[in-house]
């Protein structure tokens, strides 16, 4: 669910920043970064960017679409120049943005294989983390829900209470068919209610991500959350 950089889903990618919109294509996602911190100047604007063309796809923009392509592949070339903007691993950060704005474009088999390449130098949990929950979320995009399920494990193991992979694990699972074991998931963080907050990374998924959004609704403790979700958001309403 995306660092010194960031990811599909996961730009797991403390604070949540992200362009809130709502999905509807099979092939869009939302990119988020669960830590900013990581983020340089550059890593932010590529974020940003890519948000802005998974939405303009999804919305069949064609002037947002070749508006923000063009942004992105400047933002990359600026990137490439400054070694990833002096990152400390630029062989594997400058694959995982390039990774990143190839998805936003919709190219997906060549954003798995530059991510496949970003893998290889994934050099810390983190960093491995970040590749191996990319190439889950864009293997269930396209469509092959059993390659996400061994990514998903691998970022599992990097991170086990990680939102945005466990969120990407349970859509792999249940587009799998494996319903249970997504109700598993969802079954867990429904036991955390410091989880759902205002700005939380649950919240995000459960709201502008559609594919955790439909496995959600087609679950029990997925109903669960998504009713303590709505509830909060009345609160909220009434407490503004």
């Amino acid at each position: 669910m995306p660092i010194s950089c960031v990811s599909d889903r996961n730009e797991m990618e403390g604070s949540n920043n992200m362009t809130q919109m709502l999905p509807t294509h099979s092939t869009t996602t939302i990119v988020t970064a669960s830590k900013h911190d990581e983020l340089s100047g550059l890593e932010s604007a590529i974020m940003d960017a890519c948000n802005e063309l998974h939405a303009a796809r999804d919305g069949q923009d064609q002037e947002g679409i070749e508006i923000f392509t063009q942004t992105l592949l400047s933002l990359l070339d600026s990137y490439d120049a400054t070694d990833g903007d002096n990152h400390p691993n630029p062989a594997w950060a400058r694959a995982n943005q390039r990774a990143l704005a190839n998805s936003a474009m919709g190219n997906i088999e060549r954003a798995i294989a530059l991510e496949l390449t970003a893998l290889k130098y994934a050099d810390t949990p983190r960093r491995k983390e970040i590749s191996c929950g990319n190439l889950a979320d864009r293997f269930i995009r396209l469509g092959d829900p059993s390659s996400a399920i061994t990514y998903f494990l691998d970022a599992q193991q990097q991170s086990p209470d990680s939102i945005p992979v466990l969120l990407t694990g349970a859509v792999a699972v249940f587009e799998a068919g494996f319903a249970q074991h997504a109700e598993t998931i969802f079954a867990t963080l429904l036991k955390n209610p410091a989880l759902l907050t205002p700005n939380s990374e649950l919240t995000a998924y459960l709201e502008l991500d559609r594919r955790t959004r439909h496995a959600a609704e087609s679950l029990d403790s997925g109903l669960k959350l998504l009713a303590k979700l709505q509830s909060m958001k009345q609160q909220n309403g009434a407490q503004s």
